[in-house]
């Protein structure tokens, strides 16, 4: 699988590239001003607003100071999460690497530990640089209940 791989802390994580619609340098974003930790703002790609998502919020619980190799990741998430509705997000990383070929199906791999709020987590694999573990980008959303209010583009705020 082709992945993307940012440092969050100390852990490394990949990102499927699957799920990556774009690269982008960070940009200014409207503060939210309210919301759940990980929810920075909007910010405007191509003319459309998305909500930008704090990586480093979600995953280890401090926030990315943005710096020369911080990058935005616009993913596009889909189904259960949005009611049906597809969706992008922006998603700030600390940095990023690849694409690189990870297999995170094979011998060897770590299944990853199953327990509420972490369906996010995927398998953990060895590489030549490390322990690296595979997010489920589709998923690093949908335990909080939070990204239900999130406005999404297309559809009128009531």
């Amino acid at each position: 699988m082709q992945v993307l791989i940012t440092i969050v802390g100390n852990r490394r994580f990949a990102l499927d590239c699957a799920d990556v619609l774009e690269v982008l340098p960070v940009v200014d974003h409207r503060s939210a001003g309210t919301g759940p930790a990980w929810l920075l703002g909007l910010i405007n790609v191509h003319g459309q607003l998305l909500p930008l998502v704090d990586l480093s919020v979600i995953v280890d619980s401090t926030s990315t100071v943005p710096r020369l190799a911080s990058r935005i990741v616009v993913l596009g998430l889909d189904g259960g999460l949005f009611d049906g509705a597809s969706t992008k997000v922006g998603l700030l990383v600390p940095d990023i690497a690849g694409p690189l070929e990870r297999d995170f199906s094979g011998g060897g791999a770590h299944t990853g530990f199953a327990f509420a709020g972490a369906s996010h987590l995927g398998p953990t694999i060895a590489d030549g640089d490390g322990m690296v573990q595979l997010l489920r980008c589709r998923r690093l959303l949908e335990g909080d209940v939070a990204l239900r209010e999130l406005p999404l583009p297309g559809r009128n705020s009531p």
